[in-house]
């Protein structure tokens, strides 16, 4: 039988290879034995993700004796909407004061601001608070915030020093995936806090099963 060099070579490094890594393996120093240091736990790739509630708050002051809003306070309003990148149909808390002045001045005021911002296209909930302020009612714009908060992700592309005879994942392997799903997200709070399917619009769905039926597309011709 004829063995060629490329076979002897092959053969070779194999050996080296596994005598390379046998040499290199943690040995218990009790029984002798190569210690298996790789399993399914380190094997897995986790990544931790983060959810964190913020509540910016904006007080909108009025004159004294007074319910209806500057232009000045209707621009900060705006401008508070804004910097909060808040988008049609996004809910708005609108602090809620107890409606027990003789001149009714608190519930005018209240339906002043939430009138103002249900006409910009946003939706208003009322949110009651321990204190109140003179003059004055405070909006609130409650957000979820996702950050991919693993250490190994802070440091970068990093390779441990020495030879990786077991294959197991680097460290950094899996945080593009979970950046990329924080980035991706329409809203943070589904991550912690999902929100309900919604109805189904059952006779929207049989109209137009309806007027597919009266064109005789189903007849079977």
């Amino acid at each position: 039988m004829v063995i060629s060099n490329t076979r002897l070579k092959q053969a070779g490094m194999g050996l080296l290879l596994a005598l390379t890594a046998a040499a290199c393996a943690p040995i218990d120093p009790e029984t002798g034995t190569f210690v298996q240091t790789a399993s399914p736990e380190n094997a897995t790739l986790q990544k931790q993700i983060s959810v964190e509630k913020v509540t910016p708050i904006l007080k909108v002051s009025f004159d004294r004796g007074r319910a209806d809003l500057s232009d000045l306070e209707k621009g900060r309003i705006l401008d508070f909407a804004v910097a909060q990148k808040a988008r049609y149909r996004d809910v708005f808390l609108l602090e809620l004061p107890p409606f027990n002045d003789a001149a009714g001045l608190n519930e005018k005021r209240f339906g002043s601001i939430g009138g103002f911002l249900e006409n910009q296209g946003f939706r208003v909930e009322p949110k009651i608070v321990n204190e109140a302020v003179g003059d004055g009612l405070r909006i609130y714009r409650e957000q979820y915030v996702a950050t991919v908060s693993d250490e190994s992700c802070n440091k970068g592309w990093t390779r441990p020093a020495g030879l990786n005879y077991e294959n197991l994942p680097l460290p950094h392997v899996g945080c593009s995936t979970a950046s990329g799903l924080v980035q991706m997200i329409s809203n943070p709070k589904d991550l912690v806090d999902p929100a309900p399917m919604g109805g189904y619009d059952g006779e929207r769905a049989a109209a137009a099963i309806k007027a597919y039926r009266s064109t005789g597309a189903d007849s079977g011709s």
